[in-house]
């Protein structure tokens, strides 16, 4: 099997269009398109359903796409093995990051990571959740920074972290505001159900708080009056201290501010921080020393990680 070929269908799987395929593999669509015929002639099968816009896998191209990625993943895993027997001198490294809190924890831990692997290369990418979950799938992430219900997790590794409480935060004018505290680690516990007629600021959808936050709804019995939906907690935040709406905030983004009074919801709920890694992935030498050091970011309670909200 030709490893070239493996790239090429995988190339045209993820674009959906031989076009786009051939330009991100620097060959001219035509050139690309007899490789691709030649490989089905060989298979004795179609790998994908052509569409003038949109390339779809046949039942062939699913079963040639998953044993591709396996393939080109354990091709990877020997040669990251095989080089750090050498040197680990030029090696290069793709890890994600959920936006905001993932670049604190990144430029945290850095410098002594540099310190430790002055040779090592990090590419830092930030990216969603779910997004991350696919790529590190695919072989194209090595290593993620994720926060997840149990429920959300894949057959990706997951390696823990931190758990993190969820708190309810209401504007300082708030008629019930005198009953809560400026600090979240003091504050009293509280139903939502209690705000059930007030606006709230919520999560975007596609963010992974955004299913959590749902189930809390629904526990308490209501659906929110939405007032806007963001894609940044930070935002949330400024929001609630200007007296706009109610917010569901994270900790780590819970912060003592005159605007705004928290409560701790009852249960006190929590999500997982997790570092996530792709199932039977060889980390080696210096991911392995990443992950000690997120674990230090984490068990130190993540002292310097909480955010500057001006």
């Amino acid at each position: 099997m030709d490893l070239a070929h493996l790239d090429y269908i995988l190339r045209i799987a993820e674009e959906r269009s031989i076009t786009r395929a051939a330009e991100r593999l620097f060959v001219t669509a035509p050139a690309l398109n007899q490789q691709l015929q030649k490989l089905e002639g060989e298979l004795g099968t179609p790998l994908f359903i052509r569409n003038r816009s949109d390339w779809q896998l046949t039942a062939a191209g699913e079963v040639y796409v998953q044993a591709a990625r396996e393939i080109l993943n354990i091709r990877k895993d020997a040669c990251h093995r095989i080089g750090e027997l050498a040197s680990l001198a030029g090696r290069q490294y793709r890890v994600g990051l959920i936006p905001e809190r993932g670049v604190n924890m990144f430029t945290a831990i850095y410098p002594e990571f540099h310190r430790r692997f002055p040779d090592v290369l990090l590419e830092p990418q930030e990216c969603s959740v779910r997004t991350m979950q696919k790529l590190i799938s695919r072989g194209e992430l090595d290593l993620g920074l994720m926060t997840l219900t149990v429920s959300q997790k894949d057959d990706n590794v997951y390696h823990h972290m931190a758990d993190e409480e969820i708190y309810l935060a209401v504007p300082a004018g708030h008629p019930l505001a005198g009953r809560g505290s400026r600090e979240p680690e003091d504050a009293p516990d509280m139903g939502l159900e209690s705000f059930r007629e007030d606006p709230f600021i919520r999560i975007f959808q596609a963010s992974t708080m955004h299913h959590l936050t749902e189930e809390l709804f629904a526990q308490a019995g209501f659906v929110p009056r939405v007032l806007f939906s963001t894609s940044s907690n930070i935002s949330k935040f400024r929001m609630v201290s200007a007296g706009v709406g109610c917010a569901l905030l994270p900790a780590v983004f819970a912060l003592p501010d005159r605007g705004i009074a928290y409560f701790r919801l009852p249960g006190h709920p929590r999500w997982e921080i997790h570092m996530c890694s792709r199932r039977g992935a060889w980390l080696g030498t210096a991911l392995e020393g990443y992950l000690e050091l997120c674990r230090e970011y984490w068990l130190d309670g993540n002292k310097d990680g909480k955010f500057c909200i001006g």
